[in-house]
């Protein structure tokens, strides 16, 4: 996703403290799942990367949204949006703007934000593949972005080194061995692909920027495994697998019942309170529906007080026993066959 300056942003006087030049897609050359902001003539200025979660949501680095919005650094969400497209797609252009709950300036992450889309991907474009486990040391890794003198992309090669960088959760990224592109100005947000994993591990968050002709090649990534405790926490690394199911699944499986289609508000109300006043509340229907699901997987009775919830407001309706189904699909060890 190449992040650029939104052309109403108002001007603070103040250059934020960002990668000005470039974005990136995360995974191989061949996906084109990776949005990427669309630039303006003239006064837009590319402002970086970032990487498909879902159909709906991206995650990038706070700083970048700063810098597309012309802003200094923020300790709260901004409220602005800015357009973004799909490398696979030129044609292609939505809107992104802060995912509720989404802003995430402290440690351990630092300088992350999840960003909604305000809009559909176009036919043929999914989110990357991504994972949230630990990061080993040594992993060879692919990373594509933006740098003002290549703004079409290029690809770099890195290897994970350890932690370390700005905040302790960081891991280090070293060129690898020298040659071809370095990751510089530019790549900030750009999806870290793990060639062993097969997934996107984390974002870009900055470069060294040493002296001299040469350019440094040290870089820091921020891993997606610091979103672990927040709804939008991507699995572990080898959580998913052939026919496996996940929360998005579900909430896909909910939205066809009559009970969603009543309101996310009308399950919430025959929830146990203990439930349903954590669950964190959002305005667009499915990400509302999603925390609502993430939440009672958090409690040890939460996946039944879901189902007994939609099967009082439901009925048992073909609808109803497909959501069950799915339900079971993902919390096998705690919905039996009464669900």
């Amino acid at each position: 996703m190449r992040v650029l300056a939104a052309p109403d942003a108002p001007e603070d006087g103040k250059a934020p403290k960002a990668r000005p030049a470039g974005g990136g897609i995360s995974g191989p050359p061949d996906t084109g799942t990776v949005p990427r902001q669309l630039a303006r003539p003239a006064r837009a200025a590319v402002a970086g990367a970032a990487v498909l979660l879902t159909d709906r949501l991206a995650v990038t680095c706070a700083h970048v949204v700063e810098a597309a919005l012309r802003c200094r650094r923020l300790d709260e969400a901004p409220k602005g949006a800015f357009p973004v497209d799909l490398p696979a797609f030129p044609r292609s252009r939505l809107t992104a703007r802060v995912a509720p709950g989404g802003w995430f300036r402290d440690p351990p992450a630092g300088d992350l934000a999840v960003l909604t889309l305000d809009g559909a991907l176009p036919a043929g474009a999914a989110p990357a593949p991504v994972g949230g486990g630990p990061v080993g040391d040594g992993a060879s890794v692919l990373v594509y972005g933006h740098p003002a003198t290549v703004l079409d992309g290029v690809w770099a090669r890195a290897r994970t080194v350890a932690a370390g960088g700005a905040h302790p959760g960081w891991l280090q990224l070293d060129g690898d061995g020298g040659r071809g592109a370095c990751i510089e100005r530019g790549f900030s947000g750009a999806g870290v692909w793990d060639e062993d994993q097969r997934q996107v591990i984390g974002v870009v968050a900055s470069v060294l920027d040493g002296g001299g002709p040469v350019p440094t090649r040290v870089a820091w990534m921020i891993p997606l495994g610091l979103l672990a405790g927040t709804p939008f926490a991507p699995p572990p690394a080898g959580a998913a697998g052939p026919g496996s199911v996940d929360a998005w699944d579900l909430v896909d499986a909910l939205m066809a019942t009559g009970a969603a289609a009543a309101g996310a508000r009308a399950l919430l109300s025959v929830l146990p309170v203990g439930i349903s006043g954590t669950v964190p509340r959002d305005d667009v229907p499915r990400l509302q529906l999603f925390h609502l699901v993430r939440r009672c997987g958090d409690f040890p009775d939460g996946p039944g007080e879901l189902a007994r919830a939609v099967r009082q407001l439901e009925g048992d309706t073909v609808p109803a026993r497909d959501f069950a189904r799915t339900a079971r699909a993902l919390w096998p060890d705690r919905l039996d066959g009464d669900a």
